[in-house]
């Protein structure tokens, strides 16, 4: 399953950001545009295949959220039109998972796998 949001100004029919959506099955590859926003994620217990090319040393990939809240406070407010208190800021903050990996959790509970310790 992924999901991206292409750069600034691709809106869909309603005038809305554009978010793409595909499901991928066995074998199949989906392409990212570059400067977009984009996750992938296995939904299934079964074995999944992920494979990356880059077409540069630096090929850029960041957190968004950790990126956007490693921003002064002042700057997150504004970026979010004051909707965010600048006494919890922090908090949000805090709770932002170290991990990318996205519902990682309850993935292994659900197929009945243990977390490995590091």
């Amino acid at each position: 399953m992924t999901e991206m949001v292409p750069e600034n100004g691709v809106l869909d029919n309603e005038g809305q950001r554009r978010v793409i959506r595909t499901e991928l099955a066995q074998n199949m590859m989906t392409p990212f545009y570059q400067g977009s926003a984009h996750t992938q994620y296995n939904p299934d217990c079964q074995p999944a295949t992920f494979v990356a090319s880059f077409a540069s040393e630096d090929f850029g990939a960041g957190q968004i959220q950790d990126e956007t809240f490693a921003l002064s406070d002042e700057v997150i407010g504004a970026s979010f039109g004051q909707s965010i208190a600048g006494e919890d800021i922090e908090r949000v903050r805090q709770a932002i998972p170290k991990s990318i990996a996205r519902g990682v959790d309850s993935c292994l509970e659900k197929c009945g796998l243990m977390k490995r310790v590091v």
